[in-house]
């Protein structure tokens, strides 16, 4: 009788270690270039109100991707988060997104902002600002614009280096053409008011205190300069008026499944999480970003500043003119 007791133990530990667990962790790893506090805040009422607990690994968006391309044999990244449309070519060309259901989306955005296996979660203007108090009704209508002898010594925009600018000029390109790209480019050096310098706060500060006229920034950046603990930013952005020049580029930020995600559901689930009307909401309100969404309106702020057209461009394609854009600056010696 006692072996039996001892049979029908181990039996009984047997089939407890081959039942199914029930216990078992929901998560998602998370890459992101987007390293702001709302983002990180939503990531925390994600976790919160589904249980999917959230794994974050922050970085330069090149360098994150740079890190999912060695680790596609074993993939650890679920879900990668960047902003900039420039990378998009890269990631599609190295099989580096996996399948995203973009099907529902078409009902509350434009197509142009979703595509094989991405879609935009915000969207930023680069616009012309200059200091409203001092420069009345100005009449610069176009980027080209700028080009004009009138506005020799009076241009502020940052070094060649910077992303937004090399998207911008690989936007032109994309649109325009080289040639037209170059002489675009050559005449913004012509009329630099001083060597590039600075972030794009730093372009709006130098207009208001005079150093040029007309600066070339990210609308997200007034929203958050508007908002800043910094009076002196506060003040800035009080100052700015906003020129949104014809065919007006626009940058957005991204999101898609990384290739091979051991968390696939998580991931998709987390990422229409992002476009929902009150995550949607908190983009424009708290970052200064226009919303990826018809049927949300951008903050008080965005809206003072009145309409736009953005570009026509391909998101998909604006990476294989990068390299190019690089060139023309060099060429032109934008430093």
């Amino acid at each position: 009788m006692k072996r039996l007791y001892i049979l029908l133990a181990v039996l009984f530990l047997v089939l407890v270690g081959c039942a199914p667990k029930t216990d078992t962790i929901r998560q998602v790893n998370v890459y992101s270039a987007r390293n702001y506090d709302v983002d990180k805040d939503m990531l925390v009422a994600f976790e919160a109100e589904t249980g999917i607990k959230v794994n974050l690994i922050e970085g330069k968006g090149d360098e994150l991707l740079e890190r999912i391309n060695r680790e596609k044999a074993d993939s650890v990244a679920d879900v990668f988060m960047t902003v900039g449309a420039e990378n998009i070519s890269f990631a599609q060309q190295n099989d580096l997104l996996e399948n995203l259901d973009t099907s529902g989306f078409a009902a509350f955005m434009d197509d142009r902002l979703f595509g094989q296996n991405w879609v935009a979660i915000t969207q930023r203007a680069r616009v012309i600002v200059y200091d409203k108090t001092r420069i009345i009704n100005p009449t610069i209508e176009t980027y080209e614009d700028l080009l004009d002898p009138q506005f020799k010594g009076k241009l502020l925009v940052r070094s060649a280096t910077s992303s937004y600018n090399v998207a911008l000029l690989a936007a032109m390109i994309q649109r325009e053409g080289v040639e037209k790209a170059t002489v675009w480019a050559q005449g913004m050096v012509n009329n630099f008011a001083r060597v590039p310098t600075g972030n794009d706060r730093d372009q709006a500060k130098s207009a208001v205190a005079g150093i040029g006229d007309y600066a070339i920034m990210n609308t997200y950046y007034i929203g958050t300069m508007s908002v800043s603990s910094d009076a002196e930013e506060v003040a800035v952005a009080a100052k700015l008026g906003v020129i949104y020049p014809k065919n007006t580029h626009v940058n957005i930020s991204w999101a898609a499944i990384v290739k091979g995600s051991k968390n696939p559901s998580e991931a998709q689930q987390l990422i229409e999480y992002l476009l929902a009307k009150p995550q949607q909401t908190i983009y424009t309100q708290k970052n200064g970003e226009f919303p990826i969404r018809k049927d949300v309106p951008a903050s008080d702020l965005i809206l003072s500043w009145g309409s736009f057209e953005a570009e026509d461009i391909d998101f998909e394609q604006l990476g294989t003119t990068m390299i190019e854009a690089v060139k023309i600056f060099d060429q032109v010696k934008w430093q």
